[in-house]
């Protein structure tokens, strides 16, 4: 996920494919405590401050129920997709 993240950084999935705006991390799980497990290692990662927006979570089940909204940042902040 440091990879992403500092590709993000450097805006090179923007750069890459001749995007306007910023690009975000979908990250899906198929169980809903690995997805808390992944969240809280990235809170604890002071790496990653600066970058909480660009990662959004959510378990393979509610992206079934819903692929739009209910996505959470790393912090649990729930945001949609657009």
């Amino acid at each position: 996920m440091f990879h992403h993240l500092q590709a993000l950084a450097e805006g090179q999935p923007s750069k890459l494919y001749g995007l306007d705006y910023g690009s975000r991390v979908l990250c899906v799980f198929e169980l809903e405590n690995y997805k808390k497990m992944a969240m809280k290692r990235l809170l604890e990662d002071s790496r990653f401050a600066s970058g909480k927006n660009h990662f959004l979570f959510k378990s393979l089940e509610d992206v079934k129920q819903n692929v739009f909204e209910g996505w959470e940042l790393f912090d649990g902040e729930k945001v949609n997709l657009f």
